[in-house]
């Protein structure tokens, strides 16, 4: 095809300007940008989230995300305290939190778990409707003759649909946090396809930065076990991930095996979990959570002494007297030691057993028949 025919194949499709040429981008003067700086952005939760922005949570399947997203729901509805016992919510907003695998008599369940059944934020809504963003593969053709002979030129590209439902609710409602949970019931293309992806992703920043929203995503992992990056290990194309503002992956702290080794259940060990960052804004640091199950809420959690492989599995005294003394110097029951330990009930009991033994600590009635066990006096103002 000849030069001046390309041309002619582009300018048909461009957008044309005052002048009949294409329109021109539109560009910022640095001059500008530094003698009329746009107002700061005032964080929602610090470290995390933040108006416009997109946060991507990938974890395990049934480890507890969507008890975290709740959290950060009611956290963020009253405007104040800790997520995961880390992060500060700076101030309060409306959220919205898009169902997509629980019930509503589920979310019920979870809600009253979190809130006692009163004292629910008037700013937290939920939905329950499959709104869908979806792409779809376009073809663009044109053709014509020159010179006796004809030509003709295609184009095949991706666009992207968003359920207009969601940008009428967030106008109306004028939410200002949107929780997807999960991504693959929302999203209708290829998980697999960057171009895909990158289209849907285009869509939602849009909304995002119209209307002032700060968008969280939660995700699966997949199938693999090892990567550089813990954002490596989500599932499907890596355009998620370097879309991402703020990157969170939710970790098992205990392999297998050293679940085993502890005394613990499955299902207890996916209790504790380690909490790794990557921000393209002011770094966060990893720290490490335990799950409540008789609340529902995730709080922040200092693992027992780190060792070679990264985690301890055998734990002694001076483990306990430490983790005791972290927990303000005693324990209600075995129960509340063997969480701050991070171990089962019955190897916690074991170890309590032990240090009273040793008059590392005491033992003393509490109520309901509970023992409370808690550090000597002199050694918890020894601690302060």
């Amino acid at each position: 095809m000849s030069a001046d025919r390309a041309e002619r194949i582009v300018a048909s499709a461009a957008p044309k300007g005052a002048t009949g040429r294409e329109s021109a981008l539109a560009v910022r003067w640095l001059t500008t940008a530094l003698t009329e700086p746009l107002p700061p952005r005032d964080d929602i939760v610090e470290g995390m989230l933040a108006p416009g922005e997109l946060v991507v949570l990938g974890a395990p399947r049934a480890i507890g995300k969507s008890w975290l997203a709740k959290n950060a729901a009611v956290l963020v509805g009253r405007g104040e305290g800790y997520l995961g016992g880390a992060l500060r919510v700076a101030r309060s907003a409306r959220v919205l939190v898009c169902h997509g695998e629980i019930d509503a008599w589920e979310a019920a369940r979870r809600w009253r778990m979190l809130t006692g059944g009163d004292g629910a934020p008037d700013n937290v809504a939920e939905t329950f409707d499959r709104w869908r963003l979806r792409t779809v593969r376009k073809r663009s053709s044109s053709g014509g003759s020159d010179d006796s002979s004809r030509w003709s030129e295609s184009d095949e590209w991706v666009d992207a649909h968003l359920d207009g439902r969601l940008e009428e609710t967030i106008a109306e409602h004028k939410f200002e946090v949107l929780i997807i949970d999960p991504w693959a019931v929302f999203y209708s293309g290829s998980e697999n396809s960057n171009d895909e992806v990158e289209a849907g992703l285009d869509k939602l920043r849009d909304l995002a930065l119209r209307y002032g929203v700060a968008v969280w995503i939660l995700h699966h992992l997949g199938k693999a076990t090892d990567a550089r990056e813990p954002e490596d290990l989500w599932r499907g194309a890596s355009r998620l991930a370097d879309w991402a503002s703020t990157r969170i992956t939710l970790l098992p702290h205990y392999s297998e095996r050293q679940a085993e080794q502890q005394g613990m259940t499955r299902q207890q060990a996916r209790r504790y979990v380690d909490v790794r960052f990557l921000r393209r804004s002011t770094p966060t640091d990893d720290f490490s959570m335990r799950l409540d199950a008789e609340t529902g809420w995730w709080e922040r959690w200092k693992a027992p002494e780190a060792v070679a492989d990264g985690r301890r599995v055998h734990l002694d005294i001076p483990d306990v007297i430490d983790a005791c003394r972290a927990s303000g110097g005693a324990w209600k029951s075995q129960r509340a030691a063997a969480d701050a330990l991070g171990v089962a009930a019955t190897t916690a009991g074991k170890l309590l057993s032990s240090a009273v033994r040793c008059g590392a600590l005491e033992a003393a009635s509490g109520e309901r028949g509970a023992t409370i066990y808690r550090l000597p006096g002199n050694q918890l103002e020894d601690g302060q």
